[in-house]
């Protein structure tokens, strides 16, 4: 469940940003920061679609272990897009960070369900997705108020939107938001670390 939080947490939160420091900072039109963002959607479905393989050969913790530490590296390499960056890096790390989606958040689902009996199956799925929406809400929220309090500390006051704001009071502030990312790619690995190396199916008991 916490992994499926942290995924939400990322996956709303940079949706909201990238797309803004795109063309914000780096000065792209809306379509190409629409691509830049797109990579990452692209990343997900294709490392989705592998992941069944290897949590089959490799086991649950393994395969989210990977993902995590692709989203590690994203995250990673979105601290290095700056004001003169190319579009390309920020859409190289929405790509990674796609990748590392897609290898935590399939078998997480799956590790959950699978260790539950069948009929409480429905429980878990539930609540994973729950979590995750969870996430996603938490998410834009906390980045919202990281970017907004570097605003604020430049400014002098909370705007009313950050898409009128230069480059110059911009750019620190969506870097802020990215740092506090990164630190949340982090809590997925340490979550993926703590992940039992097997799961086994839990029998239903009768009374």
């Amino acid at each position: 469940m916490l992994v499926s939080l942290v995924v939400g947490v990322m996956l709303l939160g940079l949706t909201s940003y990238v797309p803004l420091y795109a063309q914000g900072v780096l000065g792209t039109g809306a379509i190409v920061a629409g691509f830049a963002l797109a990579a990452m959607t692209i990343g997900w479905p294709v490392a989705a679609s592998t992941a069944g393989r290897l949590y089959l050969r490799l086991g649950f913790r393994t395969t989210m272990l990977i993902g995590s530490v692709l989203a590690v590296a994203g995250s990673g390499v979105l601290l290095l897009v700056g004001p003169h960056s190319s579009v390309w890096l920020l859409a190289g790390a929405c790509l990674v960070l796609g990748l590392g989606f897609g290898y935590v958040a399939s078998p997480s689902l799956v590790a959950a369900q699978s260790s539950v009996p069948w009929h409480e199956r429905g429980v878990a799925t539930s609540a994973s997705i729950f979590a995750r929406s969870v996430g996603s809400a938490v998410g834009v929220a906390a980045f919202g108020a990281v970017a907004n309090t570097v605003v604020r500390q430049r400014l002098g006051h909370t705007p009313s939107d950050l898409e009128s704001l230069p480059a110059g009071v911009l750019a620190p502030a969506l870097g802020a938001v990215f740092v506090v990312a990164a630190a949340v790619s982090v809590t997925m690995l340490l979550a993926s670390l703590v992940m039992p190396r097997e799961v086994h199916e839990v029998e239903a008991t009768r009374d």
